[in-house]
C-alpha cells in the first residue's frame, strides 16, 4: 500500500478532519502528532483528498503528500505501522 501523510491546515471545518478519516480509513490510519495522520492506502492521492472531504473543504484544508522513504527518531509504534503496511502491498495483503 502506498502510505499518505496528512496535515491539517487551520480552516473553520478542521475539526471535521479527524472523523473523516476515522470513518474513511478505519484499520488503516495512524495519529503521529498534533492534525497530522498516516494514512494507507492502494488508492491515488486524489481519491484521498476526496474520501476525508479535504477536495471539496467539506472537512477542513489538509496539505497531503505521498511517503516514498522515511527516516527519524519516533516511538517504535510508528515504525512497526509503516512496515507493516508496505509489506502488506509487497506480500499481496489485505489491510490490516
Amino acid at each position: 500500500m502506498t502510505i499518505f501523510v496528512v496535515v491539517s491546515q487551520p480552516n473553520p471545518n478542521e475539526m471535521n478532519l479527524p472523523g473523516a478519516i476515522i470513518r474513511a480509513f478505519p484499520n488503516d490510519h495512524l495519529g503521529i502528532g498534533d492534525k497530522v495522520w498516516l494514512i494507507a492506502s492502494p488508492e491515488p492521492i486524489q481519491e484521498i483528498s476526496k474520501k476525508i472531504g479535504v477536495a471539496d473543504g467539506t472537512n477542513g484544508a489538509a496539505v497531503i503528500t505521498e511517503v516514498g522513504s522515511y527516516q527519524g527518531r519516533a516511538n517504535p509504534n510508528i515504525w512497526n505501522w509503516i512496515k507493516s503496511k508496505w509489506e502488506a502491498t509487497s506480500n499481496g495483503q489485505a489491510s490490516q
